[in-house]
């Protein structure tokens, strides 16, 4: 009897990596003697699926009028896959003594739970992400223990925001109190990510060498795909035919993006030249995301819509203002419409997200089941800078053990971080506290 195929396999050729998913000769069971056996070894397998988390970051706050019923319309299609949940603040993104700066203390508690330190110098301080934590705590069994993109460019320096650094308003991901992670927003540099595999100590000239003389992936790994797909029954041929044709077409799209962009001008002009490739910009980014926790090549992944503060435009959906500018409408009927177009187009890239998550199976569930996703901002309402009552919306995760409905409302007050501890219990990665949380949230519906 053939041995199964090594979970880890990896297709390599001319500089390049692709992890495979799985596939049924990966099961164990098939060298068994008895099919009592066999079953449970395959089930023991599929129990062990690695757990996942992915944050998405929203800036500016919503309008909180609207926001619920936008939220809830875009998201109607998951029903059962989400929960609104309520009631929760971050008080360390308020001014506590400290004057202006709400956004850049929105990005920089939004995953930390921290109150960032009052500068624009080089001595930033925040503290360890809970995403960072989770990948301390489950790394080491992946390519990458976190992936950080982001819409907009990463700052570190520079003042942004009344006095505090442009590194707080640019990243919400942090390895250490004074360490944010940074984040990429280039589609092509986020794919080679997780795809290219040069030699070591490959300088950059030579990498762009490389990339430039390979057509696409799949030329690279062409031979081996060939090879494995003669070794494969029916059904996993035409599981690894469709997924090969899925990272080319994401390749493709890159490649589009890239054309577009060409002659735009200095880096980060091409992101505000025509408003309608940041809607694809995110939705690539957030496929290269699904596709990186898909291979496992990561577990942990944080997603900027944009940068806290942001004023870019949106005029595919007729906002021709600034984010920024609208989010403080001072209740002009207007503004506050433009704002909560805004939120609207939001809630649909979460809801793209979720589609495609929920697309992906693995180990007799999908990837959203198996990904706990955090959606939301440390702002509530835009228009006055609050923290408390904040949009925030967890999905997936049912094969953990989260257990969603509409709506969890905590009592007033309660802090985001007591969610972030939850989390990292689901995940396999327990703390007793992390930021300024009180207690746990209770997820999973057991007493």
């Amino acid at each position: 009897m053939n041995a199964p195929l090594d979970r880890r396999t990896v297709l390599r050729g001319a500089g390049a990596a692709l992890a495979l998913p799985l596939l049924d000769a990966m099961l164990p069971g098939r060298g068994l003697v008895t099919r009592t056996a066999a079953a449970a070894a395959r089930a023991a397998m599929l129990a062990d699926a690695p757990a996942r988390m992915m944050f998405v970051f929203v800036p500016n706050g919503v309008a909180p009028t609207a926001w619920p019923g936008s939220a809830l319309e875009a998201l109607a299609p998951h029903q059962g896959h989400f929960t609104l949940m309520r009631g929760l603040c971050h008080r360390n993104a308020a001014a506590l003594g400290d004057g202006p700066g709400d956004h850049a203390r929105s990005a920089a508690c939004f995953l930390t739970g921290v109150h960032p330190k009052k500068t624009s110098g080089g001595d930033i301080t925040a503290g360890v992400s809970v995403d960072q934590l989770a990948a301390r705590r489950l790394g080491g069994r992946t390519r990458l223990d976190s992936l950080e993109l982001g819409g907009e460019p990463t700052m570190r320096a520079g003042d942004c925001d009344s006095g505090y650094s442009c590194a707080y308003s640019a990243n919400i991901s942090w390895r250490g109190p004074h360490t944010p992670n940074g984040k990429e927003h280039d589609p092509r540099r986020a794919f080679e990510r997780l795809f290219a595999d040069g030699p070591a100590g490959e300088s950059a000239d030579a990498r762009a060498r490389r990339l430039a003389l390979r057509r696409s992936i799949l030329d690279a790994l062409g031979g081996q795909a060939s090879d494995l797909r003669g070794r494969l029954g029916a059904d996993d041929g035409r599981k690894l035919d469709e997924y090969l044709e899925g990272v080319r077409a994401l390749e493709r799209r890159v490649e589009a993006m890239e054309r577009t962009d060409a002659g735009a001008g200095p880096e980060g002009a091409a992101l505000d030249r025509d408003p309608k490739d940041y809607a694809e910009r995110i939705d690539l980014l957030a496929d290269i995301a699904v596709t990186a926790l898909a291979q496992d090549r990561t577990r942990i992944v944080t997603l900027m819509l944009a940068n806290e503060g942001s004023n870019r435009p949106y005029k595919d959906i007729g906002v021709n203002d600034g984010h920024h500018e609208v989010s403080h409408h001072g209740n002009d009927p207007a503004k506050s419409a433009k704002f909560a177009a805004i939120n609207r187009w939001q809630a649909a890239r979460l809801a793209r997200l979720l589609e495609r998550m929920r697309a992906r199976e693995e180990a007799g569930a999908t990837l959203l089941d198996r990904t706990m996703v955090l959606y939301g901002g440390a702002i509530g309402d835009g228009n006055r800078h609050n923290h408390d009552d904040l949009p925030v919306v967890l999905a997936g995760g049912q094969a953990l053990g989260v257990r969603l409905g509409a709506e969890h409302a905590s009592a007033a007050g309660t802090p985001l971080c007591n969610l972030f501890v939850s989390m990292l219990g689901t995940a396999g990665a327990p703390v007793d506290r992390f930021g300024d949380s009180t207690g746990a949230l209770n997820l999973t519906g057991n007493a």
